[in-house]
């Protein structure tokens, strides 16, 4: 299929499509004959475009394959390949035509004839991808028509179906993993967000907190009205799902000159934070236990959990995320963790959102995530003001660090009173008590367990125990809480945790390892732990301490026994160890023999070393 005028061929057959509809006055409001033809005729031009991209993709495989066996080809489109993508040319006007018809059929109150838009949008960017016929115009036409529409309808209820075509778009793109693509992508909605006028978008809202409703015509945004309750929640939804999907794809580097599109984009999201929580806090209130409500605060806090590991954060923002997470999160943060028991969200899974429960089930698993993150969150940036080299500024670092240490404080507090520390030693049973309960919180999330494995790595340890005695200084206060910290995260303890709560089951961790979305991290946390652990040997054999655990939970394959006599009597340390020493060895043989059949997805020759380095130490140990 010849590609060089791609666009031309769009337009003439969108057009064909859209013409006579336009012309007929009501359009916005169609009747149903009118829409049935005109879903009739959508529906034509998706199955026509995605026949188109299955011709493209086979004639550029075949191409491919004339090139790999040295044959030459002749590309007779080359020499007018500038001349079509001039903004004068026609093929550039075609593509303006085609972008504005389908973005006008967007504003009709008809939700089957926008789907059906949206997705011929997605198409027709999947063929201009395939075809690489100026994706670059379109994309940048795309937000701009969007753009046009969040300021005229300002911004609801259309304009939310805008960043859906956009999010689903990017889809489509991350699975190309062509940087130069993603870049202007990048580019072109950086550059929409920040023509925005956000200060109507915030009046709007304001306005719409007031009154809640329509004006008495029924107009939205920009001719006067407000939208609805359920109108402003979906349209915070769709952008805060959005901004998500964007924070994701993107791909951060330290060193960046502050003006790549990565950077731009990042900052311009950030900057937005503090208009969306504000917009979406008195939708979390207003419709507390709601579906939506639970979204929004489910994306809010992903959102943000995202940008601290995408971006560098300055402190004060990251101090107004913790004020923000104190004083309408403070219920998940103030919650003991030692009161969670095995078990008691198994079904979640890693969604928040199921169907075969109870309500009561539903509320107190969608709680249990909402907690998961809101304590991630709040570690994420807590441990970026205490530990990070990120902050210049002295005065600045002095003063965040000790605010950070005051939130730090006051939850560890909550959670294990300070006489703790004092009682035992340097581990007690209250605070392995703890450190259990906080990893069985994560276990059921898979994600969200590795992110914050690893986040408490960052945490050095204190070998000397400290008295809590009145009278001392300031720097006596930190390194209290610091001791503390370590103490409560030890992550040789952390590490006989998670392998008991996964039952020793080295099937489980083999799992982990080659997941596609979590292997990567899974690896990292496994090469970390195991030379901690081999700097650490005693610590290691000696767990657990006589008392400090209770039954583990059921993350484990199903074929196990559940609720095995030992697994809930708890284990002496030498049984636990030996355990411990069969799940990490065993896993090792499953990798080499993985390896050596080429089966593993990835290179594991560091994790065999320090999986070898630890079965040295093993049989010393003998």
């Amino acid at each position: 299929m010849a590609t060089g005028k791609i666009v031309s061929r769009l337009h003439l057959l969108i057009d064909r499509c859209v013409r006579r509809y336009t012309e007929i006055e009501e359009v916005s409001s169609p009747t149903k004959e009118i829409e049935k033809d005109l879903l009739l005729s959508l529906s034509q031009v998706l199955r026509e475009i995605q026949s188109w991209i299955n011709e493209i993709a086979s004639d550029s495989s075949e191409l491919k394959v004339q090139q790999e066996a040295g044959e030459k080809t002749i590309d007779h489109e080359d020499e007018t390949t500038a001349a079509l993508y001039d903004p004068e040319s026609e093929e550039y006007l075609c593509l303006e035509r085609l972008v504005a018809d389908l973005v006008g059929l967007l504003g009709m109150k008809s939700v089957h004839v926008k789907h059906l838009a949206g997705n011929i949008l997605v198409e027709v960017s999947e063929s201009l991808v395939e075809s690489g016929s100026q994706w670059d115009d379109f994309i940048r036409l795309l937000c701009e028509c969007l753009r046009l529409a969040v300021v005229y309808s300002c911004p609801i209820p259309d304009s939310e179906i805008g960043f859906g075509i956009l999010r689903n778009i990017l889809k489509r793109l991350s699975q190309e993993e062509n940087e130069e693509l993603l870049d202007v992508y990048l580019e072109s909605v950086n550059s929409t967000l920040a023509k925005i006028p956000w200060c109507r978008v915030d009046t709007l809202f304001s306005h719409q907190h007031g009154n809640g409703e329509r004006n008495s015509q029924g107009q939205n945004g920009a001719l006067g009205g407000t939208p609805t309750s359920e109108e402003a929640t979906v349209f915070l939804g769709n952008f805060v799902q959005f901004l998500c999907s964007v924070v994701q794809q993107v791909r951060f580097a330290e060193d960046n000159d502050g003006f790549e599109p990565t950077h731009l984009i990042l900052q311009k999201t950030i900057e937005l934070i503090p208009d969306l929580l504000c917009w979406c806090q008195p939708k979390l209130e207003s419709q507390s236990g709601s579906c939506m409500s639970r979204y929004l605060g489910h994306k809010l806090l992903v959102l943000m959990i995202r940008l601290t590991y995408q971006s560098n954060i300055k402190c004060t923002i990251l101090l107004s995320w913790l004020e923000y997470l104190q004083r309408h999160f403070q219920g998940f943060l103030q919650h003991t963790l030692t009161r969670f028991e095995p078990d008691q969200d198994n079904c979640l899974e890693g969604s928040p959102f199921f169907v075969s429960l109870s309500d009561r089930e539903v509320n107190e698993t969608h709680s249990n995530h909402l907690q998961r993150l809101t304590v991630l969150l709040f570690l994420r940036c807590s441990f970026t003001l205490l530990y990070s080299n990120r902050h210049t500024n002295k005065h600045c670092e002095f003063d965040c660090r000790k605010k950070g240490m005051e939130e730090m404080f006051k939850w560890i507090e909550g959670q294990v009173p300070g006489d703790t520390f004092s009682d035992h030693g340097t581990y007690t049973k209250k605070s392995v008590d703890f450190s259990t309960s906080f990893v069985r919180l994560f276990m059921h999330e898979d994600d969200l367990l590795f992110k914050v494995l690893l986040q408490l790595l960052s945490i050095p340890l204190h070998e000397k125990e400290l008295l809590n005695v009145e009278g001392h200084s300031l720097q006596d206060e930190e390194q209290t809480i610091l001791f503390r910290l370590s103490t409560l995260f030890n992550p040789v303890i952390l590490f006989c945790i998670f392998l008991s709560e996964l039952h020793y089951d080295h099937q489980v961790l083999l799992d982990y390892l080659i997941s596609k979305d979590i292997g990567a991290s899974c690896a990292e946390y496994l090469l970390r732990c195991l030379r901690t652990v081999c700097d650490s040997w005693t610590v290691f054999v000696e767990f657990p301490f006589e008392g400090s655990t209770n039954a583990s939970s059921s993350k484990r394959r199903k074929v196990l026994t559940e609720n095995s006599e030992v697994e809930q009597n708890g284990k002496l340390h030498p049984q636990a160890f030996e355990d411990a020493k069969d799940c990490l060895i065993s896993l090792q043989n499953s990798v080499v023999k993985l390896h050596q059949k080429k089966l593993f997805p990835y290179n594991p020759e560091a994790l065999l070393r320090r999986l070898s380095r630890f079965q040295e130490l093993c049989l010393s140990h003998e």
